[in-house]
């Protein structure tokens, strides 16, 4: 089976990868993961994230703007 190049699995970044990316800290953007203020894939101990997603997410919360996705 050939992987399509727009498959969002592909675009998965590890926690680090992802708060290196964001200019976060790594136990930052955890602590929100579980919370559910960011979208993230826990896969057995490691936390998973779609930059496409996390990115205007965790650009909103820098500005001050409420979350859509957010928890209830």
């Amino acid at each position: 089976m050939e992987m399509d190049s727009k498959d969002p699995g592909r675009d998965l970044l590890p926690l680090r990868r992802m708060a290196a990316r964001l200019g976060v800290p790594s136990k930052w953007l955890r602590e929100r993961a579980e919370a559910n203020e960011v979208p993230a894939l826990r896969a057995g101990n490691r936390w998973l994230f779609r930059p496409d997603v996390v990115g205007p997410i965790v650009s909103a919360m820098a500005a001050g703007e409420p979350s859509e996705g957010g928890a209830t």
